[in-house]
């Protein structure tokens, strides 16, 4: 990783960093040090690399280096998913996986679970309001704020290919296939429906009125 520059920061003193917000964050008998984080510090920094280097944007970029700023928060949000994941893979059962989704939740409004697989390749541009649920994502996925990709009311999580852009306020929800290089537009909502690789998918604007057969108590409190 000759060409990734950690800005202003080791990995050791970023497994500190993280180690003493999870003590702020989280202020119980359990004691995290960097010492706790540091043996998953260096897979996490790989899979960061690898994503940061198939993003172009300038953003992730000092030059001709790939930089990762651990105070630029959209940096530190995917960081803290990898880390996470990282620790969710290597033993599924450790707490410290749940306390570091639970931490991006708290520090960027991010709801991306520990064991929910996003590809190797992905951008969060402001994620802030995004639930990224279980889905089945393909490479080079780019999340804007406020997006929601989760299951139906009957467990259905959906396909995404890969090359598939969510703008702001866009939903993915249920038994839904997106192909390859699609582009989902704001506040546009995709419910049990294929998307055709090479679409731009644009929302309708026009209301429409059907009859709610479940009431909202059977639905979501009981």
């Amino acid at each position: 990783m000759n060409d990734f520059i950690l800005r202003d920061i080791t990995p050791k003193n970023l497994s500190g960093y993280v180690a003493r917000q999870l003590c702020i964050y989280f202020p119980d008998d359990r004691i995290i040090s960097a010492d706790t984080i540091a043996p998953y510090m260096n897979r996490a920094l790989e899979r960061t690399h690898l994503c940061f280097a198939g993003i172009e944007k300038k953003k992730f970029r000092d030059g001709a280096q790939i930089m990762f700023n651990y105070l630029h928060p959209d940096h530190y949000a995917m960081f803290l998913y990898l880390l996470s994941n990282t620790v969710s893979r290597l033993d599924r059962q450790n707490p410290l996986a749940f306390r570091l989704f639970y931490l991006n939740k708290v520090l960027h409004g991010l709801d991306a679970y520990h064991d929910t697989e996003l590809p190797e390749i992905f951008q969060f541009m402001h994620p802030i309001g995004s639930i990224l649920g279980q889905a089945t994502y393909g490479n080079y996925l780019s999340i804007h704020q406020g997006c929601t990709i989760g299951c139906d009311e009957h467990g259905a999580f959906p396909v995404i290919g890969d090359h598939v852009v969510l703008y702001a306020g866009a939903s993915v929800i249920g038994r839904s296939h997106i192909g390859d290089n699609v582009v989902v537009s704001a506040n546009t909502m995709i419910l049990n429906y294929d998307v055709p690789p090479d679409t731009m998918v644009l929302s309708n604007q026009q209301l429409e009125f059907r009859d709610n057969t479940r009431h909202v108590l059977e639905r979501r409190f009981k």
